[in-house]
C-alpha cells in the first residue's frame, strides 16, 4: 500500500480512538474540572499524533558553511547537492526533502549569505536576503539553524546576524510566531590540530579548547546582536557514501545532540515526523521514551480516579495509540489489530484487540477484581511497561522475549518508583 495512503488510514484510526476516549470522558461521574484536565491532556496527545505534520526547517549561513552536508548527516541520505566550489543551491525556496515523492521534511534551501559567486542553478537577480525574506513571508519556518564554519567564528558576521534578525521580524510580523534559533558551528574537524581527524573531536585537549572557544564566541556574538538563542552546538557532518547510497565513511560528531535540540525546539505537531525522519536510532529511541512518559502520565491520571469499569476503555485505547505511535517512529505500519496482538504477545491480560473484538462490557470480565478502579500505580506501570517493550521491539529490533523482559522491568520500575 502507498505510504501516504497508509499514513492517512493510520491517522483515521487514531482519530477514532481519540473520539472514543473523548466520549468516555464526557460520561464519567466526576467533576467538570477533572473532565477538563483529562480532556486537555488528551488533546495535547492528539496534537502530537493525529495532527502531526512535517517540520519546516530554515537553514541560514554563508556559502560553504555546510548546510547540505548537515541535512545529509542528520537524515542519513545523500540527496542534497553539495558543491565544494560555488554555491550549491539556487533561488531561496521551500523544498521537500529528500524529494517530492518522499516528503520527510520541509526544507528552506537558500543561497548563502554574503556570497559573491552566482549559484550553480536557479539563479535570478535577487539577493540572498531578498530570496529568504520572500520564502519566510510565504511559509512560516518552525526553526532557524544558523550555520557558521568553525574557522570563521571570529570573522565579521555582524551582517549575517543582522539579516537573521530581519528574517525573524518578518516571520513575527507576518505569522505572529517567534522563530527559535540554534547556532551550529560546523566543520570542527578543520580546527587545529589538523592531523587529529577522529570523532569524538573533543577528546584531544587542544582541539577541545579550540572548539569550546569557537562555540563561546558565537554565543557572545548572538548576545551582542540581541538574538534569542536556544544553544550553540559544534558539529562535524562529514560522510562518504558508496554508489548504492550506503554510508561508507562516517566522521559525524554531535549530530545526535543537534537532532535532540532540534526536535525539542519544534512545535508539538512537528516533532513526531521529525523523529521518524531522523537516521539515528539513538534519537528515535530518546523521543520514544519521551512519548512513553507522556502516555504513562495520562494513564496514571485516569487510574487515579475511582471509576468502576471506566478505566478499561481509556487505558486500552491509550496503550494502542502509544504502540502505533512508537511503530510510526520506527517506520513500521501498525494499526489497532497489530497493537492488540503485540500487547497479547507480551502476556498482558487485556489488550486493545480484545476491546475491539469483544466490546468494553464483555471484555471487563478479563480484568482481575473487575468492578474496582485500576489504581494509578497499576495503570501507569502497565502503560510504562508496554511502552518500554514497544521501544525494544520496534525501534531496537529485538525479539519478543526481550520485549517481554522489558515490559516486566518497566512495570516493576514504575511501581517501585511510586512506592518510594
Amino acid at each position: 500500500m502507498d505510504k501516504d495512503k497508509n499514513e492517512e488510514l493510520q491517522k483515521e484510526e487514531l482519530g477514532s480512538l481519540f473520539t472514543l476516549i473523548r466520549s468516555q470522558i464526557d460520561k464519567l461521574p466526576i467533576s467538570s474540572s477533572k473532565k477538563q484536565k483529562m480532556t486537555e491532556q488528551i488533546m495535547k496527545l492528539k496534537l502530537l499524533t493525529v495532527d502531526s505534520r512535517e517540520p519546516r526547517i530554515a537553514l541560514v549561513g554563508r556559502r560553504g558553511s555546510g548546510k547540505s552536508s548537515l541535512i545529509n548527516a542528520m537524515f542519513g541520505e545523500e540527496k542534497q547537492y553539495v558543491s565544494s566550489v560555488k554555491s550549491g543551491t539556487g533561488k531561496g525556496k521551500w523544498l521537500w526533502y529528500p524529494n517530492d515523492q518522499n516528503k520527510k521534511i520541509r526544507l528552506l534551501d537558500s543561497r548563502g549569505l554574503g556570497e559573491s559567486e552566482n549559484p550553480t542553478e536557479g539563479f535570478d537577480m535577487k539577493t540572498p536576503m531578498e530570496e529568504l525574506a520572500q520564502a519566510v513571508n510565504t511559509e512560516q519556518p518552525d526553526v532557524f539553524l544558523f550555520l557558521i564554519k568553525a574557522k570563521e567564528a571570529d570573522a565579521r558576521i555582524e551582517e549575517d546576524l543582522n539579516e537573521l534578525k530581519k528574517l525573524r521580524k518578518i516571520v513575527r510580523d507576518t505569522h505572529q510566531y517567534d522563530v527559535p534559533v540554534i547556532c551550529v558551528v560546523t566543520q570542527v574537524d578543520e580546527l587545529d590540530p589538523p592531523h587529529y581527524k577522529r570523532s569524538p573531536f573533543d577528546e584531544h585537549p587542544k582541539k577541545k579548547k579550540n572548539i569550546d572557544e569557537a562555540a563561546s564566541l558565537m554565543a557572545k556574538r548572538f548576545a551582542e546582536a540581541e538574538i534569542p538563542l536556544i544553544t550553540v552546538i559544534p558539529t562535524c557532518s562529514y560522510l562518504e557514501f558508496d554508489e548504492e547510497g550506503n554510508i561508507e565513511y562516517d566522521m559525524r560528531w554531535n549530530i545526535n545532540l543537534l537532532a535532540e535540540y532540534l526536535i525539542d525546539a519544534l512545535p508539538s505537531q512537528a516533532q513526531l515526523k521529525t523523529a521518524k525522519a531522523m537516521q539515528s536510532q539513538h534519537v528515535k529511541k530518546k523521543y520514544a521514551v519521551k512519548i512513553v512518559g507522556t502516555f504513562t502520565a495520562i494513564a496514571s491520571l485516569i487510574g487515579a480516579e475511582p471509576i468502576p469499569f471506566a478505566d478499561f476503555p481509556f487505558l486500552t485505547a491509550l496503550q494502542g495509540i502509544m504502540i502505533i505511535v512508537i511503530g510510526f517512529i520506527a517506520d513500521k505500519e501498525l494499526n489497532t489489530k497489530t497493537a492488540g496482538e503485540f500487547i497479547a504477545a507480551l502476556g498482558v491480560n487485556v489488550g486493545l484487540g480484545l476491546l475491539v473484538r469483544e466490546g468494553v462490557r464483555a471484555a471487563v470480565r478479563f480484568i482481575p477484581a473487575a468492578g474496582s478502579a485500576v489504581s494509578a500505580a497499576v495503570a501507569g506501570g502497565v502503560t510504562f511497561g508496554i511502552g518500554q517493550a514497544a521501544i525494544v521491539y520496534f525501534i531496537e529490533g529485538k525479539n519478543i522475549d526481550q520485549a517481554r523482559d522489558a515490559y516486566k522491568r518497566g512495570n516493576k520500575l514504575f511501581k517501585d518508583t511510586k512506592e518510594e
